[in-house]
């Protein structure tokens, strides 16, 4: 299977002891194939051209509504691997085709 573009990263966030939460600089509508906590295999692609895999699983995060807009859920993806570099904002993240093994 070809690679598929999931996201270009708008932030990263670091979860102590959960990973990196990578949320997308635009609506990340292929996330919604995939079922909450899916582990994907990745290829991470920085704009300075460095490039590295990692696993990510799929996940929705919510934001409390303010008196002017609703709160806003989206999915994101949650690098799970230890050791795993901030990616820069504007990283693109590829999907392999092929879905992680938790274990």
């Amino acid at each position: 299977m070809e690679e598929q573009w999931l996201l270009s990263v708008r932030e990263s966030v670091s979860l102590t002891g959960l990973g990196i939460l990578l949320f997308p600089a635009s609506e990340a509508t292929q996330l919604s194939n995939f079922a909450l906590h899916t582990a994907l295999q990745l290829r991470l692609r920085q704009p300075n051209g460095l490039e590295e895999r990692s696993i990510a699983t799929v996940e929705e995060v919510s934001r409390p509504s303010s008196t002017a807009e609703p709160g806003l859920t989206e999915r994101v993806l949650l690098l799970t691997q230890e050791n795993t570099a901030m990616p820069p904002s504007g990283t693109e993240v590829w999907w392999t085709g092929e879905e992680a093994p938790w274990w």
